[in-house]
């Protein structure tokens, strides 16, 4: 079994357990490889869920799967606990937060199991002219940031990361749907124009209209992750589509989808990626004004086997000689200042004043 052999399993796997298609004829199946290939997809425990009345998978990956499926549905939990006491505390100070993303998927139900779908974090849309009052709820109730979290600049279109206490779940808080320009593919204002009302556990929320929410997972995966310049997909996200469609397919707007990925000369973009869903996952793709980039299949396919891969390695080894290299000159270049330097204070043609005491000592902390 090639890497591409177990990509293409997957898929199988995931359109006949979650989609309702059909499964592609057994082969040799090499389960390490299926299990990497899903881990590097973050789709191991949506394929864990498509394992459970497989009766040819050996006991030991059963194990494996079934264990990957139980801790996240314990972690699962503990974040949408987390994400009840988020929309308790916005609740109280007159705010329903808009969920995106995998936070929306497990509230609507999208996935029949919430254990199947993985989480990073959670990320609700706040109106903008509230976030200093919406941090202070938080923060006033025992949220926070972690030294480890990256730093953000301030044009970014979410908040730094907020940490829960009780339930470690960490929360994004978005006052943009993605940091772009306000008549962009997904502006936030279209995107808020027509939101659906929710309860969650007792706790008021919006969800994103099914139009919106099929063009976001889409462009938030493939143009503002950049994964189309580099010819990838995540199934993570595609089968997130996939079960958007499933659910809300009449209710779709590809006409509209199809206007405001084009005017904003992404409209290859988006003929590619139901392209995609068509041949991995076996959901027609719409007619639309453009047509998928030509060998996308292939590009993919070259870009998910072993070749590929190795081809990364190997450019990886030559960057990091390139990079020893460079430090190599530093290093004697350092040596040969230190030098220098050392000559200049043994010299009795030099008298060393204070401030000259004090600029040397400069040097040598900065030679260090």
């Amino acid at each position: 079994m090639t890497r591409w052999e177990a990509f293409t399993t997957i898929c199988s796997y995931l359109r006949a357990g979650l989609l309702g298609g059909e499964r592609q004829p057994k082969r040799d199946t090499v389960w390490e490889l299926i299990i990497e290939v899903a881990s590097f997809h973050y789709v191991t425990t949506a394929i864990g869920g498509c394992l459970s009345t497989d009766t040819d998978v050996p006991p030991d990956v059963r194990n494996y799967f079934e264990s990957a499926v139980a801790l996240n549905m314990q972690r699962n939990e503990q974040m949408l606990s987390g994400l009840a006491r988020v929309a308790n505390l916005l609740n109280a100070i007159g705010i329903e937060p808009l969920l995106l993303k995998g936070a929306a998927y497990l509230v609507e139900g999208i996935y029949s199991d919430p254990a199947l779908r993985i989480l990073g974090d959670v990320d609700i849309l706040i109106p903008a002219s509230r976030s200093t009052e919406v941090v202070a709820a938080l923060q006033a109730a025992g949220f926070g940031a972690k030294s480890s979290d990256v730093f953000l600049p301030p044009s970014h279109h979410h908040l730094p990361m907020l940490h829960d206490p009780e339930t470690h779940m960490g929360v994004e808080l978005h006052t943009d749907v993605i940091s772009w320009s306000a008549d962009h593919v997904i502006s936030t204002a279209w995107f808020c124009e027509r939101t659906r009302p929710a309860l969650f556990r007792n706790q008021r929320v919006q969800l994103p209209e099914p139009t919106r929410n099929a063009g976001h997972t889409i462009f938030h995966s493939e143009i503002l992750h950049g994964l189309y310049g580099l010819n990838k997909i995540q199934l993570r996200h595609l089968l997130d589509l996939a079960l958007i469609r499933a659910r809300h397919q009449r209710a779709i707007d590809w006409g509209e989808l199809d206007h405001r990925f084009s005017a904003a000369g992404f409209g290859e973009v988006l003929a590619t990626y139901l392209h995609f869903s068509d041949e991995l996952l076996g959901q027609s793709a719409p007619k639309l004004s453009h047509a998928p980039r030509k060998d996308a299949m292939a590009e993919l396919r070259s870009v998910e086997s072993r070749d590929s891969f190795q081809f990364k390695i190997e450019s990886l080894k030559t960057t990091c000689d390139n990079l020893q290299t460079a430090l190599s000159l530093m290093t004697v270049d350092r040596d040969r200042l230190q030098t220098e330097l050392d000559n200049v204070t043994r010299s009795r043609s030099w008298r060393l004043t204070g401030p000259l005491r004090t600029i040397i000592a400069a040097l040598r902390r900065w030679l260090r």
